[in-house]
């Protein structure tokens, strides 16, 4: 945890100053507060503790939203001067790279944009040793070590809401893609022609999972609990690999597959128009594609904010050439 001390001994977190930094900034504690990717009540009730520990009120609200008071302004740019301080003092370390990064990616998203990227950053970093781990929860990896810095990419979606991790890892995501999850078919399927799919429409068809999905891990399960159900286990195919799921829906006009838009536009098939995507009617299957990475550690490490730099890139990068 990062903490300064206050008169008296009390302790006072670096985020909450980066708070209200972000609040000045903002028209509303809502709009701060989705800066921030934080509940606007855990915002508010942050701006309150600090308000109440030294006494003052900083910010003035009303139907228009919120505007400093004169003593919000006054302190707010020694807010800024403390947070830059602290930042610095983080700069000053002897060490100036990390040993390791662990980085961790949903299952789903095999060989998308790491393989590159920490290729490149190998050959400029060949004293730091990166892991690269495949896995179905990548959640369970988000940490606040500054020593062993990692970084855990995956979809939020509404049964596993980034406002939870972003506590965890103590400071909001970077959010790589606002997308969601569809149904991908064969052009020649008979949904291929719907603007839009629900669970019932799927009963028929053969759903084909990577085997470690037999149990849905937590990115995929709002689209699943809402289809599995349905299902019955005959139709479900289990697969070793997103590839060998792709080349089964591209063969056969009866099997779906559940992929993540905008990814899936890297999938050969889609660009060339063999497979077409559907989204669900519910909004439950809606996400952004995320990346967890701890600020305290970039700060200190400017090696693995330029890896952070770089995957945020290739991911702008890859939405420019998809169009």
């Amino acid at each position: 945890k990062r903490y300064i001390l206050l008169r008296g001994g009390c302790p006072l977190k670096i985020q909450t100053l980066e708070y209200l930094i972000t609040l000045a900034e903002s028209h509303s504690i809502n709009e701060a507060a989705q800066k921030l990717y934080i509940s606007q009540p855990s915002l508010t009730k942050a701006l309150q503790l600090f308000e109440k520990e030294i006494g003052v009120q900083l910010f003035l609200r009303n139907k228009a939203g919120i505007q400093l008071t004169a003593a919000g302004k006054s302190i707010l740019p020694e807010v800024k001067q403390v947070v830059s301080y602290y930042n610095h003092w983080l700069s000053l370390s002897n060490q100036r790279s990390p040993q390791v990064v662990d980085v961790f990616i949903q299952a789903s998203f095999p060989n998308f944009l790491l393989p590159d990227v920490i290729l490149d950053f190998k050959k400029r970093h060949p004293d730091i040793q990166v892991n690269c781990e495949i896995t179905a929860t990548p959640e369970l990896h988000i940490s606040q070590n500054v020593k062993r810095p990692a970084l855990a990419l995956f979809v939020c979606t509404k049964g596993n809401p980034a406002e939870a991790y972003s506590r965890e890892q103590g400071n909001p995501p970077l959010i790589l893609f606002q997308g969601e999850y569809c149904c991908l078919v064969n052009k020649h399927s008979r949904l291929a022609g719907r603007t839009s799919i629900t669970p019932a429409d799927l009963r028929e068809y053969y759903l084909a999972l990577r085997s470690h999905l037999d149990s849905p891990s937590l990115p995929l399960a709002p689209a699943l609990n809402n289809i599995i159900p349905i299902v019955s286990p005959a139709h479900i195919i289990h697969m070793e690999s997103v590839d060998s799921i792709i080349n089964l829906v591209q063969s056969h006009t009866d099997v779906y597959a559940l992929s993540y838009y905008p990814i899936l536009m890297r999938y050969e098939g889609v660009a060339v128009g063999e497979l077409t995507y559907i989204p669900f009617e519910a909004d439950y299957t809606k996400g952004d594609f995320c990346l967890f990475y701890s600020e305290q550690a970039c700060r200190q490490y400017p090696a693995l904010q330029e890896l952070v730099q770089a995957i945020q890139d290739a991911s702008e990068q890859f939405l420019s050439e998809t169009g």
